[in-house]
């Protein structure tokens, strides 16, 4: 019983690092696929000027349906990245005809296996920043 007891918490905590880390790889690309989408609908919108600013979960919440900012946030998992911070800028000129959408998302994902380490007095942030901009060309103009 002893021998499983202890070759059991070795074995778990085997398999938890990789589940973990995968997580925060999966996270990644959420943030990823919230900016992207972020961006198309600011490209594809013509009143996206208009909605472009910054916000954070959950305050993302309450903006008019249709924004940019709301419809990143509601792409960006609450549950993996609670602090998210969306930020939308239009970037270029006018009169030249080059202007574009950037969305960027920036939060932070837990380690739940570092925060196992602190427990054995092994000082590690288990935080790390996870941010992901995306770029793409506003249709309305020229």
């Amino acid at each position: 019983m002893v021998e499983f007891t202890l070759v059991f918490l070795l074995l778990l905590a085997i398999c938890w690092i990789p589940a973990d880390f995968g997580l925060a790889f999966f996270t990644g690309q959420l943030a990823s696929n919230a900016a992207r989408e972020g961006a198309r609908i600011g490209a594809a919108d013509p009143g996206a000027a208009a909605q472009m600013g910054n916000c954070s979960i959950p305050a993302c919440y309450s903006l008019t349906d249709g924004t940019v900012l709301r419809e990143t946030a509601e792409r960006v998992s609450r549950a993996l990245m609670p602090d998210t911070s969306v930020t939308a800028a239009m970037l270029g000129t006018a009169a030249a005809c080059d202007q574009s959408v950037q969305v960027t998302v920036t939060g932070h994902y837990g380690y739940s296996f570092f925060r196992l380490l602190r427990f054995f007095k092994v000082n590690v942030d288990p935080n790390v920043t996870i941010t992901r901009v995306a770029k793409m060309r506003w249709e309305h103009q020229c």
